[in-house]
């Protein structure tokens, strides 16, 4: 690894730290070991634009911005107000002809390059582009004038821009839309395991979490999947912190190079002062700039650590950097920070204060605070080292579920007094559950769903077992069961081998059929069929006892 230098990690961090005291010497010199290596590439995200604007709004302000954007390949306007629905013209405008269509836009997708709008009109719908014959079928930019524009995703797609009036910001899209001819790359953020997806099974809708806190509406549900549009993605990364599986990871830095720094960093800091630092986590974008205005009070003993995204580090880092030796973790956000993305923060610190809490750790040791309040927050916290604590080793790992057992082990195991288990708040991605004896009939349809091998069978016998460390609690199987008998339970067991075990749910010794005496099913389930068909005439008399036979006894009944 090649060493760096203090302006490099400068220039990491987007403001210089002061280096006066021990302790401050001490941080950037955690830094500039932790940040030796570089972060392990992903792929790229290609837009290719050749510059053509498409303006939605009232024709006058169309027309105005259009004398304005002399300097774009070209432009068109679809015009909302100002003439006949499904009319067209061409007007010469600041020298060059412009399309107008008079519509009402029903539709817009897609991003940078590839947008496509639907227009209504009498005789049915049209799509612009492809009515107006542009080389590729799309649209390039989109400039929405309307007051009310056509998408309201938090974060809007790269070349959507909407000013809703705002002249300042009117100012700044045309800005950005004279740049915006060419080929452009960025990181693919997110990676998507499908294989590991606890979305749905068989028709049936389990875990949304990444749906729910997407800012940018960057992924949509396939049926029993989802698919994430990378063009889309702006790599907030509240999907990947948000999932419970990992099927959804953060790939830029991956989860290997982000926690095998933090724990260069903390280490480093501990050996050189004897002390436990505390970590902040802020993004490079929004957050640097309002921390460089305050940098000097930042408390000596806390490690800033830029990410890409406020919301790109979850539950798993967190408890690792504690596990690591780190005394605190901040989150800090911003006024920009997207709603949903400040949601799923705050949700999964919540989930991390229960299981602090439920160790005996009382203190504020994680939370996420608005940069406003920042110092107040970290001015609070006192840096303790226990002589008999110890640090936790294990490097970086890139699954989800294996970083989150080594944290979560350790540091049950500095934790005096355990309880046997921790309540957590509904939304964990920890806990077990509980069959209605009396309601289950061993039917097995929770086994066919389960995403993650948390429920199981035995090929011998009428049997469901559960192991809990694998269930994330994602709701299928109790979708799936049709006598309604699961019931969800989020709490973490502190014996990491109760959390592993395969544990009996419900055992039965299996019918056999009246003639032939071989094993088919379970008396539950006999006897849920003859409560079931007792009034219907096709199984009057004797005709119940072909529920008690075998699949073959049943056919050589019939004839």
């Amino acid at each position: 690894m090649s060493a760096i230098s203090v302006e490099q990690v400068g220039s990491f961090l987007g403001f210089d730290l002061p280096d006066d005291s021990p302790q401050q010497k001490a941080r950037l010199r955690a830094l500039t070991i932790a940040l030796q290596s570089d972060a392990t590439p992903t792929s790229l995200v290609s837009y290719n634009s050749s510059g053509i604007v498409a303006l939605v709004g009232p024709l006058p302000s169309a027309l105005a911005v259009v004398e304005e954007l002399t300097d774009v390949p070209g432009c068109l306007i679809l015009a909302t107000q100002g003439g006949e629905s499904g009319g067209t013209e061409t007007r010469q405008v600041a020298g060059r002809p412009v399309p107008i269509i008079y519509g009402q836009p029903k539709t817009v997708s897609g991003f940078l390059g590839k947008f496509s709008i639907v227009v209504a009109r009498d005789d049915g719908e049209v799509d612009l582009a492809k009515a107006l014959d542009l080389p590729g079928g799309h649209l390039d930019v989109v400039l929405d004038l309307s007051r009310e524009p056509m998408l309201e995703s938090e974060i809007l797609p790269p070349g959507y821009f909407s000013p809703r009036g705002d002249s300042d910001a009117l100012d700044q899209a045309c800005q950005s839309i004279r740049e915006l001819k060419g080929q452009f790359e960025k990181p693919r953020y997110v990676l998507y395991d499908p294989d590991i997806c606890a979305h749905g099974s068989r028709g049936i809708t389990g875990c949304r979490r990444c749906l729910e806190v997407c800012p940018a509406d960057a992924i949509v549900t396939n049926g029993e999947k989802i698919e994430l549009e990378p063009h889309l993605c702006h790599g907030m990364g509240s999907c990947a912190a948000a999932c419970p599986t990992g099927a959804l990871a953060y790939a830029y830095p991956g989860r290997t190079d982000t926690l095998d720094s933090i724990r260069r960093a903390i280490t480093t800091y501990h050996q050189e002062t004897g002390m436990s630092p505390g970590l902040l986590f802020f993004d490079g974008a929004q957050g640097a700039p309002e921390l460089a205005a305050s940098v000097t009070e930042l408390p000596d003993h806390v490690i800033p650590w830029k990410t890409e995204e406020a919301g790109s580090t979850g539950s798993e880092v967190w408890l690792s950097a504690m596990a690591y030796g780190a005394a605190s973790v901040t989150v800090m956000t911003t006024a920009k920070t997207p709603t949903s993305v400040v949601s799923s923060i705050t949700a999964q610190i919540g989930q991390v204060k229960a299981f602090l809490f439920g160790l005996g750790w009382n203190e504020p040791l994680i939370d996420s605070v608005i940069s406003q309040k920042l110092i107040e927050r970290l001015s609070g916290i006192v840096t303790e080292t226990s002589p008999s604590a110890k640090h936790a080793t294990f490097g970086g790992m890139d699954d989800k579920r294996t970083v989150l057992r080594a944290a979560i082990d350790h540091l049950i195991g500095q934790a005096a007094d355990l309880p046997t288990e921790i309540a957590m708040p509904s939304g964990s991605p920890f806990g077990e559950i509980r069959v209605d004896d009396g309601k289950c009939t061993l039917c097995m349809g929770c086994i066919s769903v389960c995403p993650t091998d948390a429920i199981l069978d035995n090929k011998d016998r009428p049997c469901l077992s559960f192991i809990e460390w694998n269930c994330v609690q994602c709701s299928l199987c109790a979708k799936a069961c049709p006598e309604q008998a699961i019931e969800l339970i989020p709490r973490l067991l502190t014996d990491a081998n109760a959390r592993m075990e395969h544990r009996v749910l419900k055992e039965e010794a299996p019918f056999e059929c009246l003639d032939c005496s071989k094993p088919f099913t379970t008396l539950s389930m006999i006897r849920k069929m003859e409560k079931k068909l007792a009034g219907h005439r096709m199984f009057a008399g004797d005709g119940l006892r072909r529920l008690k036979l075998c699949e073959d006894c049943r056919i050589k009944g019939m004839f």
